[in-house]
């Protein structure tokens, strides 16, 4: 099979929901589309909550790739089987099929689970040269001849995330320079909360990013775009010492942006790192928390109602605007 043109599609969400004022991509899709554009394919991404896609390019794609969260699955199914009747091959991604591959081999000719880096290179390789075999591509799930699905073991997690290329948002369709700017420098999380699809997805530790890798991407999105930059980690403050590099590293080389994070309730016990958080840009940051005693009791009460907002004043500086919500209901 020739495969020349290659379209990723984000689904939208299905109404109202914490990010509709500010449409945020997850990062997978432009990330993929990125490496796919630097093996020679013709790529584009459309991420449906920031601009209509172009189904004209979509429809003429040989291969179409949809990354769906569950709240989008509904939305992604839709797409797949408009595809899928014009003799499209469909490959699934995100967090839902990841969990659900049985449900979404219904829609999908393949699903790629968990990261998709390397499985998704290999499956291309597969359908455009018959290698390597559909069998040995780990993270993916098929359906055989007999019409049986098939889970291959799942791959193992990128252990060097300085190996993978910044996400190039030029591959994004419409994109606007004004748009908030989503930025990753970590992966994964300690903690073992049941409910949580982190664990699954990126595993039960931290990777990061090196110091260095992440403030030369600060400096390239700070330098092609003035809008908002959201860090994307689960908790960018995982690593206190290493999040202080950082924003120390902002602060020498003169990288100023505005941005904001999402970290743990903890970081409001640590003033030299909310002073260094300030000096370097932030002015708002998502807090979570398990409930537990050891958490003030304002926050405590703010918690409760699921969702808060609150400000700490830094002394000397402007105050950091946070917004709280639960993450662990015991």
């Amino acid at each position: 099979m020739a495969i020349r043109r290659i379209s990723f599609i984000e689904a939208g969400s299905p109404g109202l929901h914490i990010f509709s004022k500010f449409p945020i991509p997850r990062l997978g899709a432009v990330l993929l589309s990125t490496i796919l554009r630097k093996r020679g394919y013709d790529v584009k991404a459309f991420i449906e909550d920031v601009v209509t896609p172009d189904w004209s390019f979509i429809e003429s794609s040989d291969i179409v790739c949809i990354s769906t969260i569950t709240s989008t699955a509904i939305k992604a199914y839709r797409i797949a089987k408009r595809l899928k009747t014009l003799g499209i091959p469909v490959i699934m991604g995100g967090a839902h099929p990841t969990f659900l591959p049985d449900e979404g081999l219904e829609y999908a000719d393949f699903i790629i689970r968990g990261e998709g880096k390397h499985s998704l290179v290999e499956l291309l390789e597969h359908m455009e040269k018959g290698t390597p075999a559909l069998t040995g591509i780990k993270g993916l799930s098929y359906r055989d001849r007999g019409g049986r699905n098939v889970h291959n073991p799942s791959r193992e997690f990128i252990k060097n995330l300085d190996s993978l290329p910044d996400p190039d948002f030029s591959l994004v369709h419409n994109w606007s320079p004004s748009n908030i700017y989503p930025v990753a420098t970590s992966r994964g999380c300690p903690n073992d909360y049941k409910f949580c699809s982190v664990i699954r997805m990126f595993g039960r530790s931290y990777r990061f990013k090196s110091v260095e890798s992440t403030l030369k991407e600060l400096n390239h999105v700070t330098s092609v775009s003035k809008a908002t930059k959201f860090i994307v980690d689960d908790n960018f403050a995982g690593d206190k010492n290493r999040t202080k590099e950082i924003l120390r590293g902002m602060i020498a080389e003169g990288i100023k942006t505005r941005w904001s994070a999402q970290v743990r309730t903890e970081v409001a016990r640590d003033p030299e790192l909310l002073r260094l958080m300030t000096d370097s840009g932030c002015h708002t940051l998502c807090y979570t928390s398990a409930l537990n005693p050891s958490i003030p009791k304002l926050l405590r009460s703010i918690i409760k109602n699921r969702i808060g907002r609150i400000s700490f004043p830094v002394s000397g500086r402007s105050e950091i605007t946070g917004f709280i919500s639960t993450e662990c209901s015991s």
